[in-house]
């Protein structure tokens, strides 16, 4: 009994074990190669031993998650095989670990291949350039053709023998052990499970997950080749063909006519000035979750947010603004870059694409200002957002693990830090900041569960007292934080920008694919706004990803390049937003609004009788929203 036992288990959980730590190598001898390859990118980096040491461990959890995705068939066939004796089995698993041995080795080889041109991690588009193998050979020198060629050729061989060894010392024809098997049934789903979901956090693992470095090479050494490969080629389905499905047969000179006012603004016009000095400071506070009810004319809503109403008396209050996305890592690519939400496609886990948008960071760092940064309270884990925050090129990044000082025992909540510790942590840390600086900081209270530390306030909300008392404290931690701010001495060279990242459900019960759930708020506030525009109440249709340019324009820095973007104070700006609703998109504009499905084909919500001209305009803009990404 005690021999049939020790046998079953080396048969079931010793083997799957060992195939497990058979992928977990691979994945680790090929990141050595990069690292040698490479030697020359390697050695114009700083802290370069550090940075390989801490390579090999934020990659691990990436690795592990990946590995326990490819050994989900190993782990059924060794059932089986405990189950029934039939050699089959065996030999289905040797075959099927070779075969992802060799496509995994391909990626990594493809890696080492194209990396030095593109300086990135293969992805989806690597299908289509696979379709004509020849490019990538001509565009490398025959020599590196040929080590590569060896490379795989050694790795193989050498995998190929590993694998041999571990299933000659498995799998061996002794009694079976049926209690082993239960067991092993049992609760070996869960391990792999929470090995491929990155543990037992309440976020599932994302690629993200891996970026620790401010230098490039190491963060993409870090990733997961394999599961990068498949992670972008899941997540883009129009891009792996590289075609754009929207593409219509209209006349090229009447679809820019059509474009033209939904677009880009000139960078010559007339625009009202509304700042008073040329380089002023810029603070961004990102709002997590902002409905713009709490903007709209009921007194009940502004109450929410007395605080930032107050603002708004000595500020410029867009009281009709909008985002295109519904979620965190849809909004904030609109508020940095300029980029609208895009149907099917998520910006922000495509980094070989969301690295070349353009980013109000990089053009303020291009143009005089001296640090910029990024603070969170959070983890950026979250919707993948690490990379997108990281490729924006921000001096200092720092979210939930990056911020020991804040010890008070209050501070932390279910998703990090609360907001009022962390606007009072951004004033401290902005006082060590040159001027010009451009600071960020993204909220994150208004997000369930909404723990915040403060009793409720708000008790008419129904089911949503509970959020809306927790836009209640963020706002109050805006007051305080703009009372401390008064007393510093940059504030008054301070131009300070509020946005909510997406809107979210309030009593008024708006649908997502109605405008007026996407509807948030947007201030502009600050000593450095002209005393004859403060106060002022903007009822224009606005885009959240107009912001981008509207800034850019008051500081006089070109803003061609935000597509997407137009300047809001232009004599020639055309009122209109872009939304993405379930399955297609929505447009809005002084005549109505309309939202459409793509899949389904029909026409979710509809107001005003242009119905058949917003259709038009809005599947005109998704195909150049669309066809311009795929240009990146």
């Amino acid at each position: 009994m005690k021999q049939s036992i020790t046998s079953e288990f080396k048969n079931t959980f010793l083997f799957l074990g060992q195939i497990f730590l058979l992928f977990i190598l691979l994945f680790e001898i090929h990141r050595t190669i990069f690292f040698i390859y490479y030697y020359d990118k390697i050695g114009s980096t700083v802290n370069i031993f550090s940075e390989i040491i801490g390579t090999y461990w934020h990659s691990l959890s990436l690795d592990i998650s990946m590995a326990s995705y490819f050994i989900v068939i190993p782990w059924l066939l060794i059932l089986l095989y405990s189950l029934v004796r039939f050699q089959l089995f065996k030999t289905l698993l040797f075959i099927y670990v070779l075969v992802i041995i060799f496509l995994s080795s391909i990626s990594y080889i493809t890696e080492l291949g194209v990396y030095n041109e593109w300086e990135e991690k293969p992805n989806f588009e690597v299908f289509m350039y696979l379709k004509h193998p020849d490019e990538i050979l001509n565009s490398n020198p025959w020599i590196y053709t040929i080590i590569l060629t060896l490379l795989t050729i050694v790795l193989m061989t050498l995998f190929y023998k590993l694998t041999r060894r571990v299933f000659q010392n498995n799998m061996l024809k002794t009694p079976k052990n049926y209690l082993v098997t239960l067991v092993y049934f049992l609760l070996m789903p869960g391990i792999v499970l929470m090995g491929a979901r990155g543990g037992t956090s309440s976020a599932v693992i994302s690629q993200s997950d891996v970026y620790f470095s401010k230098q490039k090479i190491y963060n993409d050494a870090a990733i997961n080749t394999p599961y990068n490969l498949l992670n972008t080629s899941l997540k883009a389905k129009e891009i792996m063909s590289g075609k754009n499905p929207y593409i219509s047969d209209i006349d090229p000179e009447k679809k820019a006519k059509i474009l033209a006012p939904l677009v880009k603004t000139a960078p010559d016009c007339n625009r009202t000035q509304i700042v008073s000095m040329e380089r002023p400071n810029v603070v961004l506070i990102i709002l997590e979750s902002w409905a713009g009810d709490f903007v709209d004319k009921d007194q009940r809503y502004r109450d929410v947010i007395p605080n930032f109403m107050g603002l708004a008396k000595e500020g410029i209050l867009f009281i009709n603004a909008y985002g295109s996305g519904a979620l965190s890592h849809e909004g904030i690519p609109s508020v940095l870059s300029g980029w609208p939400d895009l149907f099917n496609v998520n910006v922000s886990q495509i980094s070989t694409k969301s690295n070349k948008l353009p980013s109000i960071t990089k053009s303020l760092a291009s143009n005089g200002y001296k640090n910029t940064m990024f603070l969170y309270g959070g983890q950026l884990r979250y919707g993948n957002l690490t990379s997108y925050i990281y490729n924006n090129n921000f001096d200092i990044i720092e979210e939930y693990k990056d911020i020991t000082s804040i010890t008070d025992e209050k501070a932390e909540g279910r998703l990090g830090l609360h907001d009022g510790y962390m606007l009072q942590y951004m004033n401290k840390k902005m006082n060590a900041l040159q001027t010009p600086f451009f600071a960020s900081l993204f909220t994150l209270s208004s997000h369930s569960p909404y723990d915040q530390p403060m009793e409720d306030v708000i008790t008419w909300a129904g089911i949503d007292n509970d959020f809306l008392n927790s836009v209640y404290y963020t706002d109050r931690s805006i007051g305080e934080f703009i009372a401390s701010a008064k007393k510093e001495p940059w504030f008054e060279n301070t131009l300070f920008i509020f946005t909510a990242d997406h809107s979210h459900h309030t009593p008024l019960g708006w649908n997502r694919n109605d405008p007026r759930w996407h509807h948030i708020p947007i201030l502009f506030y600050g000593d450095v706004i002209k005393k004859e525009y403060r106060g002022q109440e903007i009822d224009t249709i606005i885009s959240q990803h107009d912001i981008a340019a509207t800034l850019l324009s008051q500081l006089d820095i070109d803003h061609q390049r935000y597509t997407f973007s137009k300047d809001v104070f232009c004599p020639d700006y055309s009122p209109s937003a872009y939304f993405v609703a379930d399955n297609g998109y929505g447009m809005i504009t002084p005549e109505g609004y309309l939202s459409y499905s793509i899949v389904d084909k029909r026409v979710h919500r509809q107001d005003g009788n242009n119905s058949e001209a917003l259709l038009l305009q809005g599947h005109l803009y998704l195909e150049h929203l669309l066809q311009t990404f795929l240009d990146y």
